[in-house]
């Protein structure tokens, strides 16, 4: 290792790395705008220079920017002599110049990396008193403020927008001084992480909106460690909630990214970034009720009015207690329907109260077939779950029938790193360090190979060198084809047009040193799945080692519900059989559905005779929906900002998410409204009194690891409630947390004592440890002269690394299974045989529009796109539509209205609909299948 002096001391430090990335890892604070640990080194601000020295002689030196500046063994440098404080000093002053003097209503201030940097330099007083260069602000869309105003033109935002994200509707443009980042005209930004705006700008040119309609300042926010619930790839969170300034019940703010290497990095989707204002919306349920209609449902307790039906919540807990008490007699049947958007713990408590044979899935057979495909195909040792860093680092990729833009949009991300490293090795083969990021963006070379086998336009076609168009089965085939090609076989199945992409593909991916497979559950299709499994061990038998394969699963804890139904008939398709046999038996029936809205789950029919048959429908849910309109009995659960809890991530990771702040009303963790009608229930036997005394999360994470071996990793994710850290909790407030007294003034200046965390060694107050170097229950990054989500670097591994606390998180111990050799596509089960009638319909993802529960966030619902139909252009033509025609779509007694969109390259004979929006949702469950296609316009004559 190079040992290097910096102002007298000696530091061994890492080979090839910049000397401002050096500095900061080992501690020494230097001033920087324009670099970035994710994006490297450009030099555009030239606020991080130092001095170097050619030798011990040279008293001099020279004036470097330690950015653009390798370091070398016997370095020589300085940052704390007088011509280089100076210079940074003076900087600044030229920044400050056009920059306006509103910190206090900026809403940057107190987190500002440009207060910190000029605090740094010791710019303390400003001489200009001349006119101000002044721009006028653009409308960027419902997530993002514009104050151009405040802009120093570090070029940051252009950079992580075009270059790291593949944005290219937003520019840096004007000329000299003038330099303006915006777009050509005003209007939505268009990439899905436009939102890294917010963290990526060192000033207030780029602010969150969605926390501007309830803002604080970031030291009055409450935050804990949670993850992402949008969807399966587990991104770390970290929300913030205070109490309104009426002293009423906290809220849930904003959500910024939580740095965890192998997971997200420093980057959150746009989804997970403003889909949080769900938890606020006019659909939230806070008490308990009783209802069995649409109109009692329907008014919502939104301005403060008691709700007709609301019943106290001991009464509620007393009669789900005495249900219970039925089931124990045999009196009645108690049937659980879990959620693949519910903790572990939540699902886990329900499979426990009803029994395993009386909880199912709350999913669609052929759902919870293909998790148990992901299930099986990850435990065979050929394959390897990569994280993002093994992402970014592929020299071969192929998509096989995913929109991971879409489903995983951080996979997408980091797909779109791996492009460049046939660039990134000519760059060495030069010896062009990796950082200086311009210099190894000008390098010619062609992308990284990355095909991608979808049936409509992928967010990464503008870096495929290579894409194949079909349907699910089409896609199947050839994924099946080029497994043959790679163990040197021929394929049969595979039409003579595509043998020669199919060949390409294959020698690129056979040549690769790390080649990777993307697949997952988004085309509800086996067969792909299949044949994603049979390429990548055909890869890792040809190299003896196992092969990376990414798999994307639709919900945030999909895994983990699987792990727990490993009966593949407990689902809903079979739930109405066993209802009906019960009443057969004239043994009434209750079913507990647990955050799940079933008529999301599958086709309208089935969800309708489960309501039907059921004698007692019981709720337990964070939002009004299709399911609890039909409810007897609705409780409030708690969602993930507001409890503990575990979910598993398309990796297998197990990771514990904590609460941020008490839910309002008589919200609470739904296995503790379980756990509470446990204690009411009058037959109390072993198992009752056992799930009556879980008080703590723990309680029942010891429970998981006893009774599923395979899960036994969840009891050690985190420590328990009564875990110390020097003799202290950890604080969710930060040290400058204000206000607490004023907030409630009008009642009392006396403190009030904060509520207890039952489940986790972390207190609602300021008091406690604050260090996020001491633990990762420490959400709130701060370092002192780091106020800004810069001061991360202050607790990781070197730049890039580790955080030195870890991040948490254990990967479950499933046991190895070798795969069967499958030799051809499974015959899906969406195309029943002899259904040949229609169009097929195909799965469309979107990511603002296909969540369940981000669409309830008034900014992203803001800009879901209306519902649509793809139709191929020689259809549309054959069939006289236009785009903007109106379609009704029909399958079963399901029928939907769209609008016509005219796609190039979605199959002929196939239409894309919009998975999970809500007003298609009966036909985005039940896709792929045949349907009926006709356009409403009265001149077109109807049926087509």
């Amino acid at each position: 290792m190079p040992t290097i002096t910096i102002d007298g001391d000696d530091y061994e430090v890492e080979e090839g790395q910049n000397l401002l990335s050096t500095c900061l890892s080992l501690g020494i604070d230097l001033p920087y705008f324009c670099w970035h640990p994710a994006m490297g080194s450009v030099g555009a601000c030239r606020q991080c220079a130092v001095i170097e020295y050619k030798d011990a002689e040279d008293h001099r030196g020279r004036l470097v920017m330690s950015c653009m500046t390798p370091v070398k063994d016997g370095g020589l440098y300085s940052v704390n002599a007088e011509q280089a404080r100076e210079f940074r000093g003076s900087i600044i002053e030229d920044l400050m110049t056009n920059h306006p003097h509103d910190c206090p209503v900026c809403e940057e201030g107190g987190e500002c990396h440009l207060q910190d940097m000029t605090e740094m330099t010791g710019h303390t007083n400003r001489r200009y008193r001349g006119t101000k260069r002044t721009h006028r602000n653009q409308y960027l869309g419902p997530f993002i403020n514009h104050e151009m105003n405040r802009c120093i033109a570090c070029y940051r935002c252009t950079r992580f927008y075009r270059d790291y994200a593949g944005g290219t509707d937003l520019q840096a443009l004007g000329r000299n001084n003038q330099v303006y980042f915006g777009r050509q005209q005003e209007g939505v930004l268009q990439n899905g992480f436009s939102g890294n705006l917010v963290e990526v700008c060192p000033t207030g040119v780029f602010t969150d909106k969605t926390f501007s309609k309830h803002y604080v300042r970031k030291w009055d926010l409450q935050t804990a460690p949670s993850i992402c619930e949008h969807c399966a790839v587990g991104c770390n969170t970290a929300p913030g909630a205070r109490a309104g300034w009426d002293g009423k019940d906290q809220m849930l703010r904003r959500v910024i990214n939580l740095y965890h290497r192998e997971i997200n990095g420093y980057f959150l989707c746009d989804r997970g970034r403003f889909g949080y204002d769900y938890v606020n919306s006019d659909m939230r349920l806070k008490t308990v009720l009783a209802a069995r209609t649409d109109t009692l449902i329907e008014s919502t307790a939104a301005r403060g009015e008691k709700i007709h039906g609301e019943i106290p919540p001991r009464e509620a807990v007393e009669q789900l207690g005495q249900t219970l008490g039925q089931a124990q007699k045999g009196q009645r049947r108690l049937i659980g329907i879990g959620s693949p958007r519910a903790s572990l713990e939540n699902n886990f408590a329900l499979c426990q109260l009803v029994g395993p044979d009386n909880f199912y899935a709350g999913l669609a057979e052929r759902d919870l077939h293909l998790l148990h495909l992901v299930d099986a195909i990850q435990r065979d040792p050929r394959t390897h779950s990569p994280t993002i860093p093994e992402i970014e680092n592929a020299d071969a990729i192929l998509i096989l029938g995913e929109d991971i833009s879409n489903t995983a949009p951080r996979v997408a991300l980091a797909v779109r790193q791996a492009a460049r490293n046939r660039q990134r090795r000519q760059a060495r083969e030069l010896r062009i360090p990796q950082w200086q990021d311009t210099s190894v963006r000008q390098l010619y070379g062609n992308p990284s190979p990355i095909t991608v086998a979808e049936f409509e336009d992928s967010g990464l076609d503008d870096i495929a060198s290579s894409r194949f168009r079909g349907t699910p089965e089409e896609i199947a085939t050839f994924g099946h084809a080029l497994a043959q090609l790679i163990a040197g076989k021929q394929p049969v199945d595979l039409p003579p047009e595509y043998l020669e992409l199919a060949q390409q593909i294959s020698k690129a991916l056979s040549a690769a040193e790390r080649p990777l497979v993307i697949s997952g559950c988004g085309c509800r299709s086996g067969g792909i799945l299949q044949a994603a499994a049979q390429l990548t061990t055909a890869l890792a038998d040809r190299d003896s080692s196992p092969c990376a394969l990414y798999l994307a699963c639709p919900e945030v804890n999909s895994l983990g519900l699987a792990q727990l139904c490993t009966d593949g008939k407990k689902t809903l398709d079979h739930l109405p059989g066993a209802l009906r046999a019960e009443g057969e038996a004239k043994n009434p029936s209750s079913v507990i559905a647990l955050e799940n809205d079933l008529c999301r789950r599958g086709d309208t029919a089935t969800a309708e005779e489960i309501f039907s048959l059921a004698d007692e429908l019981i709720v337990l849910d964070l939002l009004h929906n299709r399911t609890t309109r039909r409810a007897d009995l609705i409780f409030p659960a708690a969602a993930t900002a507001e409890s503990q809890g575990t979910v598993i991530n398309n990796n297998g990771l197990a990771q514990r998410f904590y609460a941020v702040y008490e839910g309002p009303g008589y919200i609470q963790e739904s296995w503790r409204w379980l756990a509470d009608a446990a204690g009411f229930c009058p037959e109390s036997n072993t198992l009752i009194s056992t799930i009556a005394d879980w008080k703590h999360c723990h309680d029942l994470d010891q429970a998981i690891a006893a009774a599923l071996p395979e899960l036994e990793v969840v009891a050690d994710l985190g420590p328990d409630e009564d875990f110390r850290i020097d003799g202290l909790e950890v604080a969710r407030q930060s040290h400058r947390y204000s206000g607490r007294t004023a907030i409630y003034a009008d009642k009392s200046v006396a403190e009030h004592k904060p509520v207890k965390d039952p489940d986790a060694p972390l207190v609602f107050s300021m008091e406690g440890i604050q260090d996020p170097g001491k633990t990762p229950l420490q959400a709130n990054i701060w370092s002192p002269g780091w106020n800004s989500n810069q001061a991360l670097h202050k607790f990781l591994q070197g730049i890039g690394g580790k955080r030195r606390c870890g991040n948490g998180g254990r990967k479950i111990q499933r046991a190895s299974r070798l795969l069967p050799d499958w030799q051809s596509a499974e015959q899906p089960a969406e195309q029943p045989a002899g259904v040949t009638e229609g169009f097929l319909l195909l799965p469309v993802y979107r990511m603002f529009g296909s969540g369940e529960l981000s669409a309830m966030a008034p900014a992203i619902a803001s800009v879901i796109a209306q519902p649509f139909a793809l139709i191929n252009r020689r259809d549309a033509e054959r069939l006289d539509i236009d785009a903007g025609d109106p379609l009704e779509i029909t399958v079963g007694g399901d029928r939907c209205q769209l609008i016509a969109e005219i796609s190039d390259t979605i199959p002929t004979g196939s239409l894309g609909v919009p998975y999970g929006f809500p007003q298609v949702e009966p036909l985005s469950t039940e896709t792929p299948a045949r349907g009926r296609l006709q356009v409403t316009q009265p001149e077109t004559g109807g049926d087509r």
